[in-house]
């Protein structure tokens, strides 16, 4: 079931014993209210109300400036896993969301495929559409908004994996994944908690473990190198000399005894 309510002044919803579909109503403008487990919720625009299956709930506009909402009532056996991926619960039903083209254009997608009719082809596209609209209100939580110590707790992940994985060509699709974020995106937020593009980072890493190793043991530079992931000894010279401003050679001369 998917449905629009443009400005839609007066309307409110109350279901003592609840829904059996999981209800997820997005705020387009305006603003809106529901109450859930005696709890009271302001719902502002671009945010995602969600009320799971089988709770009594309330709902509406605001008098002032009615909300225009898009929502559908999902049923399933992967929408329970999906609300715990989302984190809503009963307690925090509200989700900020952002604004995107992307989103109003797949409720429209849904609800095209329903207007044409209830065929088997129109109810497969409805159900695809659905399911691409739930993936994106994922990613958009999921990517783009946490709080500050989210976001230094998977940039510091992130960078734990790369201390341990100095001798691996790490890619940074790869860092991305391992924090559930995108190529882009994390390389933005990476930089603004360090200062560095995060190849850049693990270089930073390499040449730190560079200076331990020429200070703490007896291995050869061409040992060194290959623990540090790097293919050819000769590169790893430039790059430690690019940095330190001194060769790996001339690095043991200076300052081991």
């Amino acid at each position: 079931m998917r449905e629009y309510y443009p400005k839609a002044k007066g309307h409110t919803c109350v279901r003592e014993r609840g829904c059996p579909e999981a209800i997820f109503i997005y705020c387009a403008e305006g603003k809106g209210w529901c109450e859930i487990s005696g709890q009271y919720h302001e719902v502002l625009k671009n945010e995602l109300l969600v009320v799971p299956a089988g709770t009594p709930h309330a709902y509406g506009a605001a008098k002032k400036t009615p909300w225009t909402i898009h929502w559908f009532h999902a049923v399933g056996t992967n929408v329970p896993f999906y609300l715990e991926r989302l984190g809503v619960t009963k307690e925090k039903p509200v989700i900020p969301l952002g604004g995107d083209v992307q989103l109003f254009s797949l409720f429209e997608d849904v609800l095209e495929g329903l207007e044409h009719g209830f065929t088997l082809t129109h109810l497969i596209y409805a159900a695809h559409s659905l399911s691409h609209l739930m993936g994106l209100i994922l990613r958009h939580k999921e990517e783009f908004w946490y709080d500050e110590t989210d976001v230094r707790e998977r940039m510091a992940k992130s960078i734990e994996f790369m201390k341990g994985h100095l001798r691996e060509p790490l890619k940074v699709a790869t860092l991305a994944a391992l924090v559930h974020l995108s190529r882009s995106h994390y390389t933005t937020l990476f930089r603004r908690v360090t200062g560095y593009a995060p190849l850049s980072y693990l270089n930073h890493l390499r040449m730190q473990r560079a200076v331990q190793l020429l200070d703490t043991t007896n291995l050869s530079i061409k040992l060194i190198s290959d623990q540090l992931g790097f293919s050819d000894q000769f590169y790893f010279s430039r790059a430690f000399s690019k940095m330190h401003d001194h060769s790996p050679s001339e690095h043991r001369r200076r300052y081991i005894l």
